[in-house]
């Protein structure tokens, strides 16, 4: 593999959308009405949600809903994009599918997971830019960016 800082970059990028986005996805849906009200009622009560906890728990469900699938979505595009720089093969399909992820990101998360989104497009970026080292028919490396 040719593309290592990519695939090292993009699989941060998912850890971290894993761990935030699966996190409070799987944390407010399997969260009860009693627990919310206690726990995370009062927090939203200075300023945010100011209505019946039963409607400020409903909206949290679906924004984590919405996680939930923003990161099913991002888990293809980057599992499809590292499959395509394996072996350095098709980068720039790669990169699209990077940057695919982090507006899928973006969009998914209503602009709440820009760090996350960053390192998918910084890995689009590096996919369409670097160098990456190549063989000619002689077996001698040479620095190419068109595969």
């Amino acid at each position: 593999m040719k593309r290592k800082w990519e695939a090292i970059i993009g699989m941060v990028g998912i850890v971290f959308c894993v761990i935030f986005l699966g996190g409070f996805s799987l944390t407010m849906t399997s969260m009860d009405e009693e627990t919310y009200k206690e726990t995370v009622f009062p927090i939203l009560q200075d300023g945010v949600s100011l209505g019946a906890v039963q409607d400020s728990l409903e909206a949290m469900k679906v924004l984590a809903i919405w996680f939930g699938i923003t990161l099913l979505l991002v888990l293809i595009f980057v599992a499809a994009a590292t499959a395509f720089i394996w072996r350095n093969r098709y980068p720039k399909w790669a990169a699209v599918l990077y940057l695919v992820a982090g507006l899928s990101t973006l969009i998914g998360t209503q602009f709440i997971a820009f760090p996350i989104a960053f390192l998918f497009f910084l890995v689009g970026a590096l996919c369409l830019f670097r160098k990456g080292a190549s063989l000619n028919k002689k077996g001698e490396a040479y620095v190419s960016n068109s595969h």
